[in-house]
């Protein structure tokens, strides 16, 4: 098990839904979360198609290595989900 810093940004409308899907996501793929932090609303720097705002997410959580290419993967098919980074943070 491996600590992660995964940042979403979010299309502004849906953020509950969005929030709710991701932590299914992530509990669907055993990673344990460990705090999550709203950074609220922003503007973009660059507009990711239509979108110039964004509701910026950012998960503290653990879980195998294995399985990070898959959630990333997920996150991208979530057409609510405009943009994801995922890290290894250290620990």
């Amino acid at each position: 098990m491996r600590n992660y810093e995964i940042t979403n940004i979010l299309r502004e409308g849906n953020v509950e839904e969005t929030k709710s899907a991701v932590k299914e996501l992530l509990s669907k793929y055993n990673f344990t979360i460990q705090g999550e932090e709203d950074w609220g609303s922003k503007r973009l720097w660059h507009p990711v198609g239509q979108d110039e705002q964004g509701h910026f997410i950012l998960t503290k959580c653990s879980g195998s290595p294995a399985e990070v290419a898959k959630i990333e993967h997920e996150f991208k098919l979530n057409a609510n989900i405009l943009k994801t980074l995922v890290i290894r943070a250290n620990g």
